[in-house]
């Protein structure tokens, strides 16, 4: 006679258990750990890219307006370019005679969001915020997203030295170095070719503020010229 033996069978079901769920989220935990700055740094590397394409093509619409007109347009609506930190102007509430404005009015900027900076986060230098307009209003100034060089109100560019630092991300106080790229400035250069520079402590430490003033020509000059022949 045969004894049949019965006992319980228990059967695994599906799926993970507590430890192998949490070993799980461990290892995820340590990859976003591993991968995050990766990314972030790719992220900043692709909005600087973005932001020196734009300089390019400012750089362009200089050069075409140079073309018919033979001389830069005035930098501000201020004698003898007034103050060095008041170079970011498309429209001052009257007209598009200063800066950039001039390129604007002759159709030379295909997009009017090549004018400002991508990763620039201030409103006063962002396109149509509440404190910036566009399109623009009377009374009230359009300011783009970079800045151009003082003393060259008149002349010909193209005539000056290839390493010549033309137009910049702005940096007429350091908040605007803190609100975009961080550690430098994509600067434009009078051969056409962009940089990104990071080696000027100036840039980055400086006593300028707003409202601007005059008394900050000085240090803007300087900081132009440290700019010039970066490589």
């Amino acid at each position: 006679m045969k004894t049949v033996m019965h006992g319980i069978v228990r059967r695994r079901t599906s799926g993970f258990t507590l430890i192998e769920l949490l070993i799980v989220v461990a290892i995820i935990a340590v990859l976003v750990a591993v991968l995050a700055p990766a990314m972030s740094g790719a992220r900043r590397a692709a909005r600087r890219t973005s932001c020196a394409n734009m300089l390019r093509e400012i750089g362009r619409c200089a050069f075409f307006y140079l073309e018919s007109e033979k001389a830069f347009p005035l930098l501000n609506n201020q004698p003898q370019d007034g103050h060095w930190q008041y170079n970011y102007l498309i429209w001052d509430g009257r007209d598009f005679d200063h800066n950039f404005g001039p390129f604007v009015e002759k159709n030379l900027v295909p997009d009017i969001r090549v004018l400002y900076c991508p990763v620039q986060e201030s409103p006063y230098h962002g396109l149509n915020t509440f404190v910036n307009p566009w399109p623009v209003q009377d009374l009230l100034d359009t300011r783009a997203g970079y800045g151009r060089r003082p003393e060259v109100t008149g002349i010909d560019v193209t005539r000056l030295p290839a390493r010549t630092a033309l137009y910049a991300d702005l940096f007429h106080t350091t908040q605007y170095i803190s609100d975009a790229h961080k550690t430098g400035v994509n600067v434009g250069f009078t051969d056409g070719h962009v940089r990104y520079v990071d080696n000027v402590p100036l840039v980055l430490d400086n006593d300028m503020t707003l409202p601007t003033s005059l008394l900050d020509n000085p240090t803007m000059q300087t900081i132009w010229q440290q700019l010039d022949g970066q490589e």
